[in-house]
């Protein structure tokens, strides 16, 4: 079978860890600290920032943080272990060369220092269902709202079907998911959803 991993805040804690380098950015910069928004992901959409300001923070910052970022709980055993058992392993990030300096260098940098294991990596401003198009995806896991329900409904009626899972979130935790998209909790609750699945009389008979 194909998993499709997105990274950031699926894989690895993003928003936790950039909290200190905006902080950094804020004093440096003497920008005034107002919050506007605390239920997002992104900076220019937490302060009164425009996203010329937000730009100039993640270029300043963001190859810097990604090698830093801490891989969530799990991941690194369950992903190298899918891995290990002969399925196939596919990174998908929207990280690019309009926010990020070098993104893929540091991207397979970070994944090489966190010993992941996988086949093959996508970076930039594909759309994610074409990705598991491409790879002929079982699985597909981010903590997007928006991008899981795409998943989930570019596969609705499709010949090869993919389950479309979101990664739980401080972001997401109290928000609905999309139809067809399956919550997942943490990566212990991954473990168990995929192996529960397997051991299912409907799966084994597909």
């Amino acid at each position: 079978m194909t998993f499709v991993f997105d990274l950031d805040d699926t894989v690895c804690d993003t928003d936790d860890y950039s909290q200190k380098y905006i902080w950094n950015f804020i004093k440096e910069h003497n920008l005034p600290f107002h919050k506007t928004n605390a239920n997002t992901r992104f900076a220019e959409g937490k302060f009164d920032w425009s996203k010329k300001i937000a730009l100039t923070w993640y270029k300043i910052y963001g190859d810097e943080m990604m090698l830093e970022f801490p891989c969530k709980k799990g991941a690194v055993d369950f992903i190298n272990s899918l891995f290990d058992n002969g399925h196939k392993i596919v990174i998908a990030t929207a990280r690019a060369t309009d926010w990020h300096t070098t993104p893929v260098l540091v991207t397979k940098l970070w994944l090489a220092k966190n010993k992941i294991k996988y086949h093959k990596l996508y970076t930039g401003r594909i759309d994610k269902e074409k990705i598991c198009e491409i790879e002929q995806a079982d699985f597909f896991f981010d903590d997007d709202l928006k991008i899981t329900a795409n998943v989930a409904t570019h596969f609705k009626n499709h010949s090869h079907p993919c389950q479309a899972l979101l990664a739980t979130t401080e972001f997401n935790k109290d928000l609905q998911p999309g139809e067809g998209v399956q919550r997942i909790l943490d990566f212990n609750h991954y473990k168990h959803y995929i192996n529960d699945l397997l051991c299912s009389e409907d799966f084994a008979n597909k």
